[in-house]
């Protein structure tokens, strides 16, 4: 029996001289996914038009494999997942699309031990951990200027989304990840 065909659309930049965020997603997935990795399709943003990129590769591209998944930020609160599936055209599609909610970075924000091993201390010894506000992640409007204020003064200095994200996306524990992110966790039971 053929192992199934298992393609997983992500949004973000595909082609950066700074980095290759399909490789962070590989070494973040196979953490768990123990040599059965889909193939990755770094979709891209949005274009002028409004359009996600990402969504529509994965629109048009979904029925030439088995399994077709999406992974995009959602860019608002949780509680506006319905509402984008919808203005999406994606309501028939949920069971195969996940979020990064609100955006990646905030996965990064879920686990301070790693922006602080990244990171290390700014100009007055103080660590990148101390400077995250007092809520879950996943409340944190625009994570990525967020991660940008906090890492301002460390020693890499400010984030940079391509070349930052994909460092820090091969040191995020998975198994910490699913608990802090239920859609991570139901992306990878559906490529199981």
């Amino acid at each position: 029996m053929a192992a199934k065909k298992i393609i997983l659309f992500i949004e973000g930049e595909p082609n950066s001289p700074n980095g290759d965020l399909r490789a962070g997603f590989t070494k973040l997935l196979s953490q768990k996914l123990e040599g059965k990795l889909p193939k990755i399709i770094i979709g891209g943003g949005y274009s002028q038009g409004g359009k996600s990129q990402t969504i529509q590769k994965y629109k048009t591209n979904k029925l030439q494999c088995d399994l077709s998944l999406l992974l995009v930020d959602l860019d608002k609160p949780e509680t506006e997942r319905e509402k984008d599936l919808e203005t999406e055209g994606l309501l028939h599609s949920q069971a195969d699309v996940f979020y990064m909610i609100q955006e990646m970075e905030s996965w990064f924000l879920s686990q301070p031990e790693i922006l602080d091993a990244f990171y290390g201390v700014d100009n007055l010894r103080k660590k990148v951990s101390e400077k995250l506000p007092k809520k879950k992640a996943t409340e944190i409007e625009h994570p990525d200027e967020e991660l940008k204020r906090i890492t301002k003064s460390s020693k890499k200095g400010e984030y940079y989304k391509i070349k930052h994200g994909v460092e820090l996306l091969k040191l995020i524990d998975a198994n910490k990840l699913e608990i802090e992110f239920t859609d991570f966790k139901r992306l990878r039971s559906r490529m199981k």
